[in-house]
């Protein structure tokens, strides 16, 4: 056995589910291709095959690039609340003034207690030390991504769709509608095609052809027409 090639299989693996896990949540299908996959890991050796398989990313998820950040905060801003059913044992009466804390603690200082960091806060007089354990932490995406996390690896999408990707999306469809065609027709994989296209709306004529100008050598590689 290659543990070393199970282990990049693995991680490209769990990269890549993560991803098509995001597409299914937000109804982004495969087909349309998004701007970019963010990606976080805090095991060096996760990111070195990351990035060695970069391009097998990029086709399995559809996306025109992939970026790495070192941190979380990078993708996303945390929020916290006190946990009642760990803190309130230890605080009692106070735990409505320690809650209030944990509220204005601010996202580095909570990044810093989810890496294992312990806080000090002065509760009336009372030092508590907060860990990861005595607080519930929110994760609040970034303007137009999409968010994922599973353990040491974090897995974020960008969804702005510019007109250029949604034409290419659009491309992309109407490829696979042709491949359909061409498989009922029972034409051989090497057969040249006339392609004819046609809409009964005018929005969804001028859609096409501004896809198909926009990506005709692309369509016309695609499904053999001449």
């Amino acid at each position: 056995r290659n543990t070393e090639l199970e282990f990049k299989m693995e991680t490209v693996q769990k990269a890549v589910s993560m991803g098509r896990a995001l597409r299914y949540q937000f109804n982004l299908k495969i087909r349309q291709p998004l701007k970019a996959v963010e990606i976080v890991t805090k095991n060096p050796n996760e990111k070195s095959v990351l990035l060695e398989m970069e391009n097998s990313i990029m086709e399995e998820l559809n996306v025109k690039e992939v970026i790495f950040h070192d941190k979380e905060d990078e993708l996303v801003e945390y929020t916290a609340k006190a946990n009642f059913k760990v803190l309130g044992k230890e605080l009692g009466p106070k735990m409505k003034q320690a809650a209030a804390c944990i509220e204005q603690l601010a996202s580095e200082e909570i990044e810093s207690l989810l890496e294992g960091a312990v806080l000090s806060l002065d509760i009336d007089g009372q030092t508590v030390d907060i860990t990861a354990d005595k607080v519930i932490v929110n994760r609040i995406e970034k303007a137009n991504l999409k968010v994922i996390n599973e353990g040491s690896l974090t897995v974020a999408l960008n969804t702005e769709i510019t007109e250029d990707l949604l034409l290419e999306g659009y491309t992309r469809d109407l490829i696979r509608a042709v491949q359909n065609l061409r498989k009922e027709a029972g034409l051989a994989v090497t057969d040249r095609i006339h392609l004819y296209i046609s809409a009964k709306k005018e929005e969804h004529r001028q859609i096409l052809k501004k896809a198909f100008d926009t990506n005709k050598d692309y369509l016309v590689h695609e499904t053999l027409a001449t």
